[in-house]
């Protein structure tokens, strides 16, 4: 298996937990704002897909993400330009509203897109530098791990362990 095989694998199967996890969240569960610095569901599953649209568009790329390129600012409707910044910012994770059909929506075609990327990319691609807040001498194959896959993962784990705060099952297996 090539290694861009394997990430276009990992990066699938990280949004199929994503989107088992979200399956069954109700309003109760998705607008819940948890005590201390935790954020809500809605807000963390919203960041989640986004930030996969951003990196994979405009910084591997440099294309406007689909939130912009497909409308999806006006479908999901959350009134908050993302754009702006990428960070998780907690007044924002707490006051954020939006369609989450809509959003969903907007996860399959992120996913696809995502995923139709990283099948087109060569493993001498992964080997690109890609300019990036973190290092001067960051890979594309380096953020695509960090910043791609383990965050959809590691978001995923949070919105499972904050339904199981609520008394609802988190992962489904």
């Amino acid at each position: 298996m090539l290694v861009t095989e394997y990430a276009a694998y990992a990066l699938g199967m990280a949004f199929d937990s994503l989107e088992q996890v979200m399956a069954d969240v109700n309003d109760e569960q998705l607008w819940w704002v948890p005590p201390g610095r935790a954020n809500p569901i809605g807000a963390l599953y919203l960041h989640t897909v986004y930030d996969v649209d951003a990196i994979v568009n405009r910084m591997f790329q440099d294309k406007p993400p689909l939130w912009e390129r497909a409308g999806f600012a006006e479908k999901v409707g959350c009134g908050i330009d993302l754009n702006l910044d990428l960070d998780l910012d907690l007044d924002w994770a707490r006051s954020v509203r939006f369609d989450l059909a809509a959003a969903r929506e907007y996860a399959i075609v992120v996913q696809a897109d995502a995923q139709a990327y990283v099948q087109s990319l060569t493993p001498e691609d992964l080997d690109r530098m890609v300019p990036s807040e973190m290092s001067e001498r960051t890979t594309l194959g380096q953020l695509l791990q960090a910043f791609v896959i383990w965050h959809v993962d590691v978001h995923c784990g949070e919105i499972s362990a904050l339904k199981g705060v609520l008394g609802f099952k988190g992962y489904p297996f």
